[in-house]
């Protein structure tokens, strides 16, 4: 059987069994899987808490990022 097999087998499932599945293999995994930032993600972490300690209101409230998502969906 393939990932592609297994990942089609699992789509047709409901909703909720998907999320036991999906529940079932995170706890699976390793604890420190992919939690490693790389070189070019730490500068670009870097680069944008410089860029909101300069300057605290570019930062977007939680409530004003929910909001945007909420008007990209509605498109």
């Amino acid at each position: 059987m393939t990932v592609e097999q297994v990942i089609n087998d699992i789509s047709a499932l409901p909703p909720g069994d998907q999320l036991r599945v999906v529940q079932a293999i995170w706890d699976q995994l390793p604890k420190d899987l992919g939690t490693e930032l790389s070189v070019a993600q730490q500068a670009e972490l870097e680069r944008r808490w410089s860029e909101y300690k300069a300057d605290p209101s570019s930062a977007l409230t939680e409530d004003e990022f929910k909001e945007r998502i909420r008007n990209l969906r509605r498109r």
